[in-house]
């Protein structure tokens, strides 16, 4: 019993590469492997100049943890602000996507365990390129100014989860003064959005955000009718939480949402996603199957 270690309390980070197989596919092994290490390295250069600890590197991206929240959101902010100034000046632009999460942790030599390390994880699963996605327990702490910077989400269903959690995004880059809000006014993932566009096969339609709840299904009473048979006659329902579009499964063979320029497939039974930005909805069959009925959404400004 003297061997085991006792949890202490961090912010966990972590951090994903989005698209890093596209990448070893477009560039080859050597330049992609070359990237991956050079990007990976200036997160860790980012992570030790706020006293932060690399627990891990993982190929892609990395896991580390922090005593404290504000320094470990500097140092996400200021990592995502260094790779989008490298990206404008090279041919590849490469985008990162990050969690943060607080909570106790075990720490051993090269790795870190706790249900702080899987939420983290789970926020990146969910954050787009270029977003940073946060847990309330990481609002604690801040200043005036990181406070000014976040955006409530929402509480917000992640993957393994059998309740949903508050989730907030942070503003990294200059622009987030231009469209400033009161610290935690819920704002839609992406900023301004106010209507869904659909589309599967040669069917089209857009939705304003009083037309909500819009039905999916194999129904023709359906808002948007997706004729196959591996769809329910109510599939699936997207509503509006008052600052997102959120879906609902309410099927019998599952849904699964893929966001543009991610690799991660978010499985949906009976519980919900939060919809930003654009990506595809496969109903009743995983994306896997080049046959899956697949609506296209887009999150776009009214």
């Amino acid at each position: 019993m003297s061997n085991l270690r006792k949890p202490v309390t961090r912010t966990v980070v972590f951090a994903d590469i989005v698209g890093s197989t596209g990448l070893y596919k477009t560039l080859g092994d050597s330049v992609a492997a070359r990237l991956m290490t050079s990007t990976t390295q200036l997160i860790a250069n980012a992570v030790h100049a706020e006293s932060g600890e690399v627990v891990k590197t993982l190929g892609d991206g990395l896991l580390a943890v922090f005593d404290t929240n504000a320094p470990a959101l500097h140092a996400c902010c200021e990592a995502q602000r260094l790779l989008a100034a490298r990206s404008q000046r090279s041919e590849t632009a490469v985008q990162l996507k990050v969690g943060l999460s607080r909570g106790p942790v075990v720490l051993t030599p090269g790795d870190c365990f706790g249900d702080a390390v899987n939420a983290a994880a789970r926020l990146s699963d969910s954050a787009a390129g270029g977003q940073i996605l946060l847990g309330d327990a990481v609002t604690e702490g801040l200043g005036l100014e990181q406070l000014a910077r976040l955006r409530s989400l929402g509480a917000i269903f992640l993957r393994g989860y059998d309740v949903p959690i508050p989730v907030h995004r942070i503003e990294w880059d200059a622009s987030w003064q231009n469209n400033q809000t009161q610290p935690h006014t819920p704002t839609v993932l992406g900023g301004g959005a106010q209507r869904l566009a659909l589309s599967w096969l040669d069917a089209d339609a857009e939705f304003a955000i009083e037309q909500s709840p819009v039905g999916i299904g194999r129904s023709p009473s359906a808002e948007f009718t997706v004729n196959d048979i591996r769809v329910s006659r109510q599939h699936a329902r997207i509503d509006w939480r008052g600052s997102y579009f959120l879906l609902l499964d309410l099927s019998s063979n599952g849904t699964w949402v893929r966001f543009s320029g991610q690799d991660n497939v978010i499985a949906l039974r009976r519980n919900e996603c939060a919809l930003h930005g654009a990506g595809e909805i496969s109903l009743g069959a995983r994306p896997t199957d080049p046959t899956a009925p697949t609506v296209q959404f887009r999150v776009v400004a009214g």
